[in-house]
């Protein structure tokens, strides 16, 4: 069951819908990250799917969770090129713009907020700018988005064992 994952110092969590194009980049980098043993045993990965806000609920009522949350999602977000990683820091998406930032209409970022406000957990949000999500079951990620999966595991790779590491846009961490 996933709640022993809760018992792990860092917890990594692939958001999206793999079935739909770019929107599968979060399980993708999920299943990349398991194919290379490159993680501890104090750190967990989870394929949420699209099912993140039931993650959350857990998190919520657990007496036990990870010190950090790494969420890796889709986004469409018109600043960016597709491939492009970006950081979320989600004390700084207004209200009114929570819908813009995510492809699974982000109504998490709330419970986000209040499991960051209620813990010492640190929650970090990588995503990648998407190039297409279909309107009909496509599955497979366009190139630039599949080449932001071997960037993002760097990116991850980097963030857990060098605490210190702060992603810069643009920046593409080495492995």
């Amino acid at each position: 069951m996933y709640l022993d994952l809760f018992n792990k110092d860092i917890l990594v969590v692939g958001c999206g819908n793999p079935l739909l194009g770019d929107d599968g980049f979060g399980p993708e980098v999920i299943k990349a990250l398991e194919a290379r043993h490159i993680l501890t045993d104090d750190i967990g990965v989870l394929d949420a799917g699209t099912s993140f806000r039931e993650l959350l609920f857990d998190l919520l009522l657990c007496a036990k969770i990870p010190r950090t949350l790494i969420l890796i999602d889709a986004i469409q977000y018109s600043n960016a090129l597709p491939g492009d990683i970006l950081c979320i820091n989600i004390d700084q998406i207004p209200e009114n713009k929570v819908a813009d930032y995510s492809l699974h209409q982000f109504p998490a970022m709330n419970m986000l907020k209040e499991l960051k406000e209620l813990s010492l957990i640190d929650i970090q949000i990588y995503a990648v700018q998407i190039d297409y999500i279909p309107l009909e079951v496509k599955p497979g990620l366009s190139d630039p988005v599949k080449k932001a999966v071997d960037k993002m595991c760097c990116l991850i790779k980097r963030a857990v064992y060098d605490p210190n590491y702060r992603f810069c846009a643009g920046q593409v961490p080495s492995c």
